[in-house]
């Protein structure tokens, strides 16, 4: 029980790693992810990057062909284009559906309460240091944005929706590297969100979330 146990903890902990290297661009797009230099870098055994390496592939981060093995996915501004459609639209859907629980709502809201305040605290950590922090503020972010839509009361919702501001938040981080973070303008946008949110002022979040993303995803095309 305790090896099966093991492995599995080495099995995410790998998992963590490829992911935020695979995020922030350590490991670059398209390229190969070879089983025996990956083994050197993260230390483990091979069957136990091939799985970790299969749920990358199913989550998009990661492709696989037979004879040719695996790669990391390519970016894209049309991949881009999409992610950003695909967020706006649930995360919007997932806004309404969420307001209209009103039996859960004070749940709801302190959930936001509580993200926020991880999401602000990272923020402020980034303005001094986007490199060492920045894989803290990519979880944070994501999960403000995750704790929005998930009231809705749609478990098909919040994990299609958790997919795709997965793969949408690679373009944020890669963008680091062309434009700087977009600091207090963008914590005022969150905190501003989360005001309207509380404040039950639907149609005053659903605009504002609208713009955020929009403002969000100008990233440079030199990043894709």
């Amino acid at each position: 029980m305790n090896n099966a146990l093991d492995r599995k903890l080495v099995g995410q902990a790998v998992y963590e790693k490829l992911r935020n290297d695979i995020v922030t661009g350590r490991l670059k797009p398209e390229q190969k992810l070879k089983l025996n230099q990956l083994k050197e870098t993260y230390n483990v055994s091979v069957n136990t990057l091939r799985e970790t390496l299969m749920r990358l592939v199913a989550e998009g981060f990661v492709s696989f062909e037979d004879q040719k093995g695996f790669r990391v996915i390519p970016v894209s501004i049309a991949d881009l284009e999409e992610l950003i459609e695909l967020r706006g639209t649930l995360e919007m859907l997932g806004l309404e559906k969420s307001f209209e629980r009103r039996d859960t709502l004070i749940d709801w809201k302190s959930r936001l309460i509580s993200a926020h305040f991880r999401l602000s605290c990272a923020e402020k950590l980034m303005m001094e240091d986007e490199a060492q922090h920045v894989t803290a503020w990519e979880k944070a972010d994501r999960d403000f944005h995750t704790a929005i839509v998930s009231n809705c009361g749609s478990k098909q919702l919040i994990r299609y929706h958790a997919s795709v501001i997965e793969l949408y938040m690679r373009y944020q981080v890669l963008a680091l590297s062309q434009r700087p973070f977009r600091g207090k303008e963008v914590m005022a946008e969150h905190q501003e969100l989360v005001q309207r949110l509380l404040d039950d002022d639907i149609e005053g979040a659903k605009s504002l979330l609208s713009l955020h993303i929009s403002r969000g995803s100008q990233t440079p095309k030199a990043t894709v």
